[in-house]
This record gives structure tokens, sequence and C-alpha cells, in this order.
């Protein structure tokens, strides 16, 4: 009896062993290749998955005649490239074989972008303004919509499973990204070809979450980020027993300011904002899909550490460009808006670092939104403006049109007597919203005092110049706009593009 038992179990083994063996010898894709995908057109795009060890791989595409051979590593991973057509409406099929085979239908060629950022990139469109005139005719099937799904950890992942590929349809727009839909549509209209979007955000997320660890401990300023959570992982017990405490005789004797939650429970109660982690849950795995470039919408939680976020956002372009291994890849960004911070010079001070990156960083540009923000709302509804910016943007960038994609600059600074003049670089004349200009100020320096001191300025425009009234007697120093005053800033051209804030020292 006991040897019949033994010879069940030996046979069961050799089942599963063979059901195993088997699974793994099954072509694997990961899940960003799919039905209804868009490839980058007239690239070499990448190409990888899983198999068996040693198995051989063919590729085929209905927009080429050309067969890609090749075989998969020891690993059971493979990798590998193939040449894509121009973009067209026709949809195409891919073709993966080996001991299975894979074929992709409703295969796009088109142009790309990555969606990324935070809550004002996550911004659905059923929460836009224009939502209920918009959204019943959002039939754009040749617009295709690929949503990360949320995962995080310190761990590199592979695949990002239960992501696929969908349609821009009435019913299906209402959830997707409003700044990615309206800049995905202006692409659309006015270059004739089919676009995706693969979308990877996540709210209330801070941009070391979304940086490689590998380029954080190598930097000694942004090695900072690491060693604050391991603070928090190392206090959180403590702080978190003594709110508790407090919080609890509060509940029952209610008087006073209610107990603050601490700062290190806050953050240990959200792990997904811990350095990295975001990275390896929602961008890795989709690299190194071959993308046209990166559109990114983030900034407002890392206005507590201000200072340090030029340093950290430079790094973090310069990482994901090494990543998919393209180091001229575009990236475009959305400067943070208007809003009502604790901390409005903090917020003025990463503003700064965005508009620094856009004038350093090559093939780096930014979308200005101080005329769309609201002081009392950081999810301003207005995301129409901020999509079809970044489409600006790259439309002149990338696509060859002379179109004017952003708004004025200053250049240049003049005193004349009691006035500043002002001169900006524009491609329009310069206006306002039809309210009288405000948002500027003169900073004054009185006496032998160190320190500035800036009070609200009257200003005018003439012609492409802002005219500034200065205090009588006192000397000026310096001028800034929209920097703590951002949400009475409303200098623009004629085509109604934002000036960009600034901080500006008088020579």
């Amino acid at each position: 009896m006991i040897k019949k038992i033994f010879r069940v179990i030996r046979v069961l083994l050799v089942c599963l062993l063979c059901w195993n063996a088997s699974g793994m010898a099954a072509i694997k894709l990961p899940a960003i290749f799919s039905d209804g995908m868009v490839l980058q057109q007239k690239s070499k795009v990448n190409i990888w998955g899983w198999a068996a060890p040693g198995e051989k791989i063919s590729i085929t595409a209905s927009w080429s005649p050309a067969t890609v051979v090749l075989y998969a590593n020891e690993a059971g991973e493979w990798s590998t490239t193939m040449r894509t057509a121009g973009a067209s409406m026709n949809a195409h099929t891919l073709t993966v074989s080996g001991s299975n085979t894979i074929t992709l239908k409703e295969v796009l060629l088109g142009e790309v972008w990555v969606a990324s950022g935070q809550s004002n990139m996550g911004f659905s469109l059923k929460s836009d303004a224009d939502a209920k005139t918009e959204i019943p005719k959002a039939d754009f099937p040749n617009i295709r919509y690929f949503s990360v799904e949320r995962q995080y950890g310190l761990q590199k992942f592979k695949d990002a499973p239960g992501s696929v590929w969908k349609k821009t349809t009435p019913q299906t727009a209402g959830n997707f990204s409003a700044v990615a839909y309206y800049f995905a549509k202006k692409i659309q209209q006015e270059k004739n070809v089919p676009v995706g979007i693969v979308y990877a955000a996540w709210g209330g997320t801070p941009a070391e979450a979304w940086t490689p660890r590998e380029v954080l401990t190598q930097d000694s300023i942004l090695s900072q980020y690491i060693d604050r959570w391991k603070f928090i992982q190392d206090n959180v017990g403590r702080d978190s027993a003594a709110y508790q405490t407090t919080l609890k005789k509060w509940d029952a004797n209610p008087s006073g300011k209610k107990p603050e939650e601490p700062q290190t429970f806050y953050y240990y109660k959200r792990p997904w904002r811990e350095p990295s982690v975001l990275f390896n849950g929602m961008i890795d795995p989709i690299i190194p899909y071959s993308v046209k470039g990166v559109l990114w919408y983030q900034g407002e939680s890392n206005v507590g550490y201000a200072k340090e976020y030029y340093q950290l956002f430079s790094t973090m372009i310069n990482a994901w460009r090494a990543k998919w291994n393209k180091p001229d890849m575009p990236f475009y960004f959305v400067q943070i808006s208007a809003f009502g911070y604790a901390d409005l010079d903090a917020a003025a001070i990463v503003r700064e670092a965005q508009y620094k990156v856009s004038q350093v960083m090559p093939n780096t540009a930014m979308a200005v939104t101080t005329d769309l923000g609201n002081m009392g709302d950081i999810h301003y509804t207005r995301k129409a403006p901020a999509g079809y910016r970044l489409a600006l943007i790259a439309l002149r960038k990338n696509y060859g049109q002379k179109v004017n994609f952003k708004g004025p600059e200053i250049r240049k600074i003049k005193q004349n007597n009691q006035q500043l003049q002002l001169k900006f670089k524009a491609s329009a004349a310069l206006q306002t919203d039809g309210k009288p200009l405000d948002g500027f100020e003169i900073g004054y320096r009185f006496g032998a005092a160190d320190s500035i001191t800036f009070k609200p300025a009257k200003a005018t425009i003439a012609g492409n110049e802002v005219l500034l009234q200065k205090e009588a007697g006192a000397k000026a120093v310096a001028v800034r706009y929209a920097w703590l005053r951002v949400g009475e800033a409303n200098l623009a051209d004629a085509a109604g593009l934002p000036a960009f804030p600034f901080y500006k020292k008088i020579k």
C-alpha cells in the first residue's frame, strides 16, 4: 500500500515538473506589449520578453517583410529591436513565435509619450472644467492610453501586470489624465498620426520617489533623501505612540488645538513616497519601450525641500535618459501653478528651479500655468491649456511647426529716473487678461541694511516693455514677478501665453 502511494506521488511530481517546464518555456511579453498598443514610428523599437533558456524566438510584423530571429539567454530573457514604418491609421499585427505564438492585434505606428508626475498629471478628464462638453465628443480611437498599474517597492519590477492599452472613446476618456488627453488630442489634430500615452503618475508623490536609488546614493546632496527616510523608519514607533497617547487625552477632553500627526507617522503611512520606489514599480517596467519623450507635471510635493529641487529634478531627468539610453530624450514639464502654500517663498524657489532646468538642460522646456492656478485649491480644473501648451512645445521642438510655444521672458532691466524699464523677449505683443497689470514687486535696500524689502509696484505696458514706478528716494536693487504674488500675476502675450515668473537683480 505504501509503495503504491509513493508511486502515485512520483507520478504527480513528474506531472508537476512537466507542467512547470512547459510554463517556463512559454514565451511571455511584458504588459505594455498587448493588443491596441502604439509603437513609435520610423524607429528601431525595442521588443523584449521571457522564454525558456536558449529558446529560439521569431518576430514578424505586418508592416515589414523581415523576420527577426534571436535566442533567449541563460536567464530566459530576450530582447531585440525592429524597424517600424511611418505613421498611419492602419492597424497592424506583431507576432512573436517560439514554443507558443503571441499575435498582437490593432497595433498602430505613431507618436508615443510618457505622462508622469503627481496629482495634477493624474487629474482625470471627468473632473476637468470642460468634462461635460469634452467627454461626449472624445471619440479618438487612434489615441491609445496605457495606464501603468500602481505598484512600488525597493526591489526592481520587471513588469506591470494588469495594465492594458485602451482606445480613447466617450466611455474610456473620463478616467484618462486630462493634461495627457488634451496634449494627445492637439498632436493628433495637428499631425494626423496615432498617439500613444503611457501614463504613470501618483498623486502626492515627491520627485525622489521617481528617481533611481543609485543616483541618489551617489550624490552628497540627494543622499539626504534616503537618510531622511531612514530617520522616519527609526523614529516612527516612538512618535506614533506619543501621538496616540496625546490624541486619546484630547478626545476625552477636547480643548485647544487638536494634536498634529507627527511627520514621521505621516510619511510612514505613505510608503509609496519613499525614495526610488515609484521608479522601480512604475517606470522601470516600461523601460526600454521606445518613446518620443516625456511629459512631467510634479513639484508640489517638493516645496518643503525647495532648495534641493533643481539638483533633484535635473538628476532625475538625466537618470531617466540614461535608463532609456536616450541622452537627448525630450523632457517637457509644467511649472507648478498658483496656490496658497504655507511657504510661498519655497514654492517660488521650486518654480525658479523648474525654469532653470528648462534653460540649462538641452531638450527640456516648461509650460507656465500662473494664469490657471487657484490659490485656494492646488488642483485647478482647467487642464486643457496645460495640455495644449505642452503640445505647442512638442509641435515646435519635435514636429517642425513654427508655432509660438512660450510666453514673455524677462531679458533686461534699466533704471530711468523714477521708472524701471523691463524689456521682454516675446513672440507676440504684451497684454493682460483685461485687468490692470499686476504681480510685479520692486526690491529696495534702505540705508545700510543688507536685507531687501519688496513692495508691490504699479506697472504699465509700453510695447514690448513693462514700466514700473519706483518709490521716490528709494534704492531699487531687484525686481520679481509672480513670486509671492503669483495669484495676481497677469502678464501674457497676445496668444494668451503667460509670462515666466522671475527674480532678477538690477545691475
